[in-house]
Parts: structure tokens; C-alpha cells; sequence
């Protein structure tokens, strides 16, 4: 959990300060730590009480592996090799991070940002079945198809994330 919350932390810094250089990120809150470490501290209580809270709201741990029909697994699992193998892939993942933290999210954002686009790459699956190409898959449409998504997920309530733990490790 603890990487979660430290990769949603980087996000949120690197969407609110507007940073380009994520890897900074960490030497610039050592140096902020120690020049105003109340405020700080502060800050990331307040912050991490809101990741929390959308943690128990957006994410939902599965103890064992849900039943999923053959079809549907089989669809994402091509959804996501699409994705994968799509160009401009990490561009288009991280506008949907950066809109979803504009939009409220801050748990989980990579893995809804990547959900979502592989739910929207399954619409074309059938499309792509029928002989046409990946070509056609466009990074700009499936942003432009996942905006008003976005837009309205601050008003949804419900899991968007679901973790499985493997209670063989523990």
C-alpha cells in the first residue's frame, strides 16, 4: 500500500507543481522537510486523510480471483496488449493521470488511467478482429472519448480498482 501512496503523492506533485521531471520531486521535499517540516507534515496528513478516503472508496480488495466469463477476459486481455504495443501509450496514460488529479482523483490514478484505457480499447477490439489494423486506434480519440468519463467520475461513487491479494504470500 505504502507504493501506492508514494506514487499517487509523485503524480499529485508533479500535476499541482507542475513539474516535468517526476524524479525531483523526492529531493525537493527532503529539502522542503527540512526547511519547514511542520508545514509539511501538516500538509501530508491533511493529504494522505483524502488518499484514504478515496482509497475505501475506489478500490476494492478481492481475496480470491473473481470469475470472469472467457469472452470478457479474453477481450481485455487483447485490450491490453493493444495498449501495449500502441503508440504514444505512456503519453496518453499520463494526460489521464494529469486530468484525473485535476478532477479529484489522487488514489490509484495509474491504475484507473490505465482501466479506463483499456476499456475504451476493448469498444474497438471487435473492429480490430475484423482485419483492420491498430493504425486506426487512434491515442487522440480514445483521450477525447475519456474526457467526459473523467468529467463525470468526481460524481460517480464506487470502485474503479480491484486488487487481488494472494493470501499464499502471507
Amino acid at each position: 500500500m505504502i507504493s501506492y501512496v508514494y506514487r499517487d503523492l509523485i503524480n499529485w506533485f508533479t500535476v499541482k507543481w507542475n513539474i516535468d521531471e517526476s524524479h525531483s520531486i523526492p529531493t525537493m521535499l527532503d529539502r522542503y522537510a527540512e526547511e519547514k517540516s511542520e508545514e509539511l507534515n501538516a500538509f501530508l496528513s491533511l493529504w494522505l486523510d483524502h488518499w484514504l478516503d478515496k482509497w475505501r472508496e475506489r478500490v476494492r480488495i478481492l481475496h480470491r480471483k473473481p470469475k470472469i466469463p472467457k469472452m470478457s477476459l479474453e477481450r481485455a486481455n487483447k485490450s491490453m496488449k493493444v495498449y501495449k504495443e500502441m503508440d504514444h501509450n505512456g503519453e496518453l496514460k499520463d494526460t489521464l493521470v494529469r486530468k484525473l488529479i485535476n478532477h479529484g482523483e489522487i488514489c490509484m490514478t495509474e491504475q484507473i488511467a490505465e482501466n479506463l484505457i483499456v476499456e475504451e480499447i476493448a469498444k474497438f477490439i471487435p473492429r480490430l478482429d475484423e482485419g483492420h489494423k491498430m493504425a486506426g486506434l487512434n491515442p487522440l480519440e480514445i483521450l477525447n472519448n475519456l474526457i467526459p468519463r473523467i468529467s463525470r467520475l468526481s460524481k460517480e461513487k464506487g470502485p474503479l480498482v480491484y486488487l487481488r491479494i494472494r493470501t499464499s504470500m502471507f
